[in-house]
């Protein structure tokens, strides 16, 4: 039977475990499970695997009675159900960690942690270009000064050696590196998550720059517009256009000399506005730094 410690969604998990018990225990069903359980709903388990019931603390621990976890089986059930229930991201980072450092204690690594990782510590990205660099002897401590905001050269190690069990870099020969491109993916919500940890940090870096980078190297602006949605989607597209653009430019480059962040960031402020009569839009109102 698979080992629970290889999921984390735990919906996932029930129905490896209900397909792989019911091959070997035929009077196993969601009819007997329920009544284990002391629920009335005799599909209930099975609603819970379509996702159309959740799983509350203490039938959690219930299941965990039934399916005879370990301690560490109940405790990394009990958060796997909370990372997939959690409503706010913040919430659901916390229940991946606790996943995360069950697994270490375990000495179980799997890719989703490596690749959650990547995106939530922002400077991964960076030193995947500047690992690549002729300038750079192999040194963390060299990269380490490089970076702003700076970290410790140990976290830079840890950087490099995450990349290269991502597959992200290859090794060459005297400490040199070259970029290879692998299909990164992770389930759907743990990759959701790291992609949300990203661009948090990502914004926190931008806010910060506000103080920290002098004005003659950055550019940031904001706008203020009253438009609709079928303009919204226009001015996304846009974007989407101008990043892509952005990128044919970079590839152009055949060695850059510095490492820079751009997010477009278009969000609403207000809640939708509908008037029963026409009026004329109001002006827009722009503001830059």
């Amino acid at each position: 039977m698979a080992s629970i410690f290889q999921f984390t969604d735990y919906r996932e998990y029930l129905k490896a475990y209900f397909a792989e018990r019911k091959k070997s225990d035929r009077t196993f069903s969601h009819r007997w499970i329920a009544r284990q359980l002391d629920i009335s709903t005799s599909n209930f388990l099975w609603l819970v695997m379509q996702g159309r019931r959740n799983l509350k603390p203490g039938i959690c621990l219930k299941i965990s009675e039934l399916f005879k976890h370990s301690r560490q089986e109940a405790e990394y059930f009990e958060n796997m159900v909370n990372f997939a229930q959690a409503k706010i991201s913040r919430e659901k980072d916390l229940f991946f960690r606790r996943m995360a450092a069950l697994r270490k204690e375990l000495k179980i690594e799997t890719i989703e942690e490596w690749q959650y990782e990547y995106y939530t510590n922002w400077y991964n990205p960076v030193i995947r270009e500047l690992v690549t660099s002729p300038a750079f002897d192999g040194d963390p401590a060299t990269l380490s000064s490089l970076l702003q905001p700076s970290i410790t050269p140990r976290l830079v190690k840890q950087s490099i050696e995450l990349l290269l069990k991502l597959k992200m870099i290859k090794r060459r020969a005297h400490n040199r590196y070259i970029q290879t491109f692998p299909n990164i993916t992770t389930g759907p919500e743990v990759n959701s998550l790291a992609v949300v940890n990203f661009h948090r940090a990502m914004g926190n870096l931008a806010v910060e720059s506000l103080d920290r980078i002098p004005k003659q190297e950055r550019n940031i602006t904001a706008s203020t517009v009253f438009i609709t949605r079928e303009m919204f989607d226009t001015i996304r597209e846009k974007i989407e256009e101008f990043r892509k653009e952005i990128l044919r430019l970079a590839d152009t480059v055949k060695q850059g000399d510095r490492v820079y962040q751009i997010n477009f960031q278009v969000f609403p402020v207000s809640k939708a506005y509908r008037r029963q009569y026409n009026t004329p839009n109001p002006s827009s109102t722009r503001r830059r730094d």
